[in-house]
């Protein structure tokens, strides 16, 4: 059983937007729709036929009751509905570890939180993205130089 994070937003962002905040933490990782076509797959190179991080497909939730009964977390009162969920599926394996932060940037980057086991999790200090002065997100120096180390640069690899 992988480990599920959502990350609940209150705009729908694009699937390749998602893909993308996955993929440029590990430059070898290739994409595939699930062979059900209920979301999306990333394979990389250590994935070993299984995918590193599952997306599925987002789902709009209008009551915010039922959601907070479900993920057992309080949202703001000031959000309005539909409430978009975005579930994330990844292996409990290390290599993988990178692969938790993808929700998180979802939840920011598209007004949301990441909500995992009952529990909102926090934004890393500092965070991984900065709007350039194009108003593109952009991973900091920083960022990069730790996905190529948690992913591209394992020893044994």
């Amino acid at each position: 059983m992988p480990r599920i994070i959502t990350a609940v937003t209150q705009e729908v962002p694009e699937v390749i937007d998602v893909v993308s905040l996955a993929l440029v933490r590990d430059i070898t990782a290739t994409y595939t729709p699930t062979a059900d076509d209920s979301g999306v797959a990333i394979f990389t190179d250590f994935s070993d036929r299984r995918p590193s991080l599952q997306i599925v497909r987002p789902t709009l939730v209008a009551d915010a009751r039922e959601l907070t009964r479900v993920l057992q977390v309080a949202f703001p009162l000031e959000w309005e509905p539909p409430y978009v969920v975005n579930q994330f599926l990844v292996p409990w394996e290390e290599r993988c570890d990178v692969f938790t932060q993808v929700p998180i940037d979802v939840g920011i980057m598209f007004q949301g939180m990441a909500v995992s086991e009952g529990r909102i999790l926090p934004v890393p200090e500092p965070w991984w993205w900065r709007v350039n002065s194009e108003g593109r997100w952009r991973p900091t120096r920083a960022a990069q130089e730790q996905w190529r180390r948690a992913t591209i640069d394992i020893p044994g690899r």
